[in-house]
């Protein structure tokens, strides 16, 4: 969800040894603003609204972000895997890590806590479980009203942050006594296999905490590290020209998650609040998965200047929401709710989700600013000197 890339590097092709993805921004935007407005409608009509089922699956911007993560974070193993480049340096991957998610998730924990209490924390169990993003590990009363509701993606962002460079070990190791290549493509099948096993476990009524976390999403986070290891491999002249054909055509991918998306609720038959079986579950858990990894295509595979989509995604306005996406993501649950109920004086499930967005999402753009302004950013430069610093020292 919070990933991020240096703003340097070629524009032109399917990016392999550069570190800028020009539309990776516009893609986390989106994302965002699929959330909130999800949310928006959450609070405002329940999703009792003309085309309620479509604002229900606005939702799916969780599993975007969980694409995103999975090949920002995995592409440089990958390269060192499969390019026999740089090994990653894990102290200076944890600093990074840790700088990222939790001093702009204090600061919102503690605002809303302390200065504007809306986040509930319940004893010290409740303080522990929330400061150190481990609430959904834990049997709570209801962890998903304790402290920032939305944190529970960063659990699962946390997570994934602490299983990738054991999983990065064990593949380097099967890699050097295999075909690297064949080794990349078959952990990550695997990956795959156990997400899509866990959401059924799930469906089926195994109630574990822990599985609900990372296994339930592995495999979205898997098929953006399959992206990655289609973007740095060193295939054939063919294959990498079919790849990058493939990744051109940009329409084409979003044609096929605006497919899923509408299927969610036409061929599957989701609906907000309503009683689901067993294969609907499953169903709608695989859907947005999928749905996650093809929104994230055209950033990943072909010329990243090329289409009438990677352009859009390039524009200033979404650049600049996705360089925010964080913050937007931290602090939209508590201001809807501040307006929705102090501004505009309505009550939970009754207004307009459209006047409730444009009053509240000023609001909440404002203090993601300041946040990536005053503190993220600040924070982030920091840990890269520190984790720069680091591999200096030891090269030294």
């Amino acid at each position: 969800m919070v990933a991020e890339v240096s703003a340097s590097g070629a524009r032109h092709g399917t990016p392999t040894s550069n570190d800028h993805f020009p539309c990776f921004d516009g893609i986390r935007a989106i994302a965002a603003v699929m959330v909130i407005g999800y949310h928006a409608v959450f609070f405002s009509t329940w999703f009792r609204t003309p085309g309620g089922s479509f604002w229900w699956n606005l939702n799916a911007g969780v599993w975007i972000f969980f694409a995103t993560s999975g090949f920002l974070l995995y592409r440089p193993f990958a390269i060192a895997h499969l390019r026999e480049g740089r090994p990653v340096d894990l102290r200076g991957y944890a600093i990074r890590r840790f700088a990222r998610i939790y001093p702009a998730y204090w600061a919102v924990l503690a605002f809303f806590t302390l200065v504007v209490p809306r986040a509930h924390v319940e004893g010290l169990k409740g303080f522990f479980t929330n400061a150190t993003l481990t609430l959904t590990y834990v049997h709570l009363k209801n962890p998903f009203y304790e402290g920032i509701p939305p944190a529970w993606s960063l659990v699962v962002e946390v997570t994934f942050y602490a299983f990738l460079p054991l999983y990065a070990v064990f593949i380097a190791a099967v890699a050097r006594r295999w075909n690297a290549r064949s080794t990349e493509l078959a952990g990550i099948a695997a990956l795959c296999a156990i997400g899509v096993a866990a959401i059924v476990a799930i469906a089926s009524g195994v109630q574990q905490p822990w599985l609900a976390v990372l296994p339930q999403h592995l495999a979205a986070f898997a098929l953006g590290m399959l992206l990655a290891v289609l973007a740095v491999a060193p295939w054939s002249e063919r294959t990498a020209a079919a790849i990058d054909r493939a990744g051109r055509a940009s329409w084409i991918w979003w044609t096929l998650a605006a497919l899923v998306f509408v299927a969610i609720p036409v061929v599957v038959g989701v609906r907000p609040f309503q009683p689901t079986s067993t294969l609907q579950d499953v169903s709608l858990n695989v859907l947005n998965t999928i749905l996650g990894a093809l929104v994230v295509v055209p950033a990943v595979l072909g010329p990243q200047d090329h289409g009438l989509i990677r352009r859009l995604l390039s524009t200033k306005v979404l650049t600049f929401l996705g360089l925010v996406s964080y913050g937007l993501y931290l602090w939209h649950w508590f201001v809807l709710q501040i307006v929705l109920g102090e501004w505009l004086g309505w009550p939970l499930q009754k207004g307009n989700p459209i006047v409730l967005l444009l009053v509240a999402f000023p609001v909440v753009l404002a203090a993601a600013t300041a946040s990536w302004y005053l503190l993220e950013r600040p924070i982030l430069r920091r840990a890269r000197w520190a984790a720069h610093h680091l591999v200096s020292r030891r090269a030294a």
